[in-house]
C-alpha cells in the first residue's frame, strides 16, 4: 500500500466525529475496506449506532493474536483554540493533526493496514489475527464488555493494544517517568526519531464511584429545620482523604493506588439548606488493593458515619476494571520488545502506566494472557492540537506486521 493511501485511511477515520457516537460509521468503512482485500469481518452491536467490528485473518489454531483499538474519541474542548479543524487531518511540520490522531485512530488504522498488507502479500500465518475494534472506550468501555461477554476474547493467546505509547523527546527532558534521568538521557541520545516509545506491559485497574449525602431542605433563614447534606458529605470526604492518605499494600510493579476526587455537587439555590450533595472519585487500583477491597473499606466508613444522627450516606459503584499485569519475561513480550527495537530504530524499554485500556475486559478469565500496549501516538492525546508523528505512524504499520508474522510463524 502506498504512503498516500495509508494517510488517506487515517484521514477518513479522523473525519468522523466519534465523540460518544457514530462508531458504526467507522465500523462500516473499515468493514468495506477489509472486504475489498478479502478479509472477513462482522459487526457486533453494543447499542444502536455504536457497533464494534471484529475481523479475522488466518485460521484459528493454538495461536490467536488479538489486536485491538477503539473507534471513539474524547471531546475537542474549545474548537477556537485548535490551529486547524479537529476533524480534518492536517499535515504540518512532519505531524498529522486532528482529534483521535494519537488516541487512537492512528493505532487502529495501522492495525487494519498491517492486516491488509499481510493478506495481499500472501504471508503464511500459523494461526489467526483477530481485530477487535471497540466503541465507548473513553468513558465506559462498553464495547470491550460486549465483546468479552459474547466470547470474542475467549480464544486469544496474546493481545496487542495499539494505544499511544510514545513521548515527545523534548517533553522527556522534564517528565517524571519511572526511569533515572541518566537512563532517559541515554535513551534520547541513541534515538534518531522525534519520539521515544515504550512497551507498556502492565497498567492499573480503575474504580469509579459516587457517594451521595441525603439531607433535608429548609429555608436558609431557619437552617435548624433542615439537614445540611453538604456538611455531611464533607464529613465523609475528610474521612475518605484520611483513608487514601494512609499506607496501603503496594504492588511490586504498579506500586500504590492513585485516587482522585473528580466531581462534587450539592444544593439547589443560595437561599435553601441543601438537601442532597454528592462526590465522584476515580481510583487507579492494583492487584495489591483491588476495587472490591476499596469498596469494602469505604463502605465500612459510611456504615460508621451513618450511626450519627441524621447522617445518610450511600456509595454507588459506577464502573470498575481489573488491573492488567503481564509477565515481562513472557515470550510474547520479549518478541514485541525485540521487534520494537528494530522497527522503531530506538531502544525500547518496558514500563507500566496508570491509565487503563480495553485489555482490562479482554483478560477476564485468563489473567495470564500476555498483553503489549504499543502504538503510534504520544503525550498529545486528549489535548488541543492532538497529533501523531507521521514517521511513527508509518513505522508502526511495519512494526505491527512484524509482530503478527513472527508470533504466528
Amino acid at each position: 500500500m502506498e504512503k498516500n493511501e495509508k494517510i488517506a485511511i487515517l484521514e477518513k477515520l479522523v473525519s468522523v466525529d466519534t465523540t460518544d457516537q457514530a462508531e458504526s460509521v467507522i465500523a462500516d468503512y473499515l468493514a468495506d475496506l477489509l472486504a475489498q482485500h478479502g478479509i472477513r469481518s462482522e459487526k457486533v452491536t453494543s447499542k444502536p449506532g455504536r457497533e464494534n467490528l471484529v475481523a479475522y485473518l488466518g485460521e484459528a489454531t493454538n495461536k490467536v493474536l488479538g489486536v485491538t483499538g477503539h473507534m471513539d474519541v474524547v471531546s475537542i474542548g474549545d474548537r477556537t483554540k485548535w490551529t486547524s479543524d479537529p476533524f480534518t487531518l492536517t499535515a504540518r511540520d512532519g505531524k498529522l493533526f486532528g482529534r483521535g490522531t494519537s488516541d487512537m485512530k492512528s493505532g487502529l488504522a495501522a492495525l487494519v493496514i498491517a492486516m491488509i498488507e499481510l493478506h495481499d502479500e500472501q504471508v503464511p500465518l500459523s494461526g489467526q489475527i483477530k481485530l477487535l475494534a471497540t466503541v465507548d472506550e473513553e468513558k465506559n468501555e462498553t464495547g470491550a464488555q460486549t465483546l468479552t461477554a459474547q466470547g470474542y476474547a475467549d480464544d486469544l493467546t496474546a493481545l496487542l493494544v495499539a494505544e499511544p505509547s510514545g513521548v515527545d523527546k523534548q517533553v522527556l527532558h522534564n517528565d517524571a517517568l519511572p526511569f533515572p534521568q541518566e537512563s532517559i538521557q541515554k535513551l534520547l541520545a541513541a534515538n534518531q526519531t522525534n519520539e521515544q516509545h515504550f512497551l507498556v506491559f502492565a497498567h492499573n485497574g480503575s474504580l469509579d464511584f459516587k457517594v451521595t449525602a441525603t439531607g433535608k431542605t429548609a429555608h436558609s433563614s431557619m437552617p435548624q429545620l433542615g439537614i445540611n447534606a453538604i456538611d455531611h458529605l464533607l464529613t465523609y470526604y475528610n474521612r475518605q482523604k484520611e483513608y487514601f492518605a494512609q499506607a496501603h499494600p503496594t504492588d511490586d510493579v504498579l506500586g500504590d493506588i492513585v485516587p482522585v476526587t473528580t466531581l462534587i455537587n450539592g444544593g439547589e439555590q443560595i437561599n435553601s439548606v441543601p438537601g442532597q450533595a454528592e462526590l465522584t472519585c476515580r481510583v487507579r487500583t492494583t492487584p495489591a488493593l483491588t476495587p472490591e477491597q476499596v469498596i469494602e473499606d469505604l463502605n465500612a466508613i459510611i456504615t460508621e458515619l451513618n450511626q450519627q444522627p441524621d447522617m445518610q450516606l450511600q456509595l454507588t459503584v459506577i464502573n470498575q476494571q481489573a488491573s492488567v499485569k503481564s509477565d515481562p519475561q513472557s515470550p510474547f513480550i520479549q518478541l514485541v520488545q525485540k521487534i520494537g527495537q528494530e522497527k522503531l530504530a530506538q531502544a525500547y524499554p518496558l514500563m507500566h502506566v496508570a491509565g487503563g485500556t480495553d485489555a482490562a475486559h479482554f483478560t477476564q478469565g485468563h489473567a495470564s494472557l500476555p498483553v503489549a500496549v504499543v502504538g503510534p501516538g504520544n503525550d498529545s492525546s486528549h489535548m488541543i492540537d492532538e497529533y501523531v508523528d507521521t514517521q511513527m505512524y508509518l513505522k508502526h504499520i511495519d512494526f505491527f506486521k512484524a509482530i503478527m508474522t513472527d508470533y504466528l510463524k
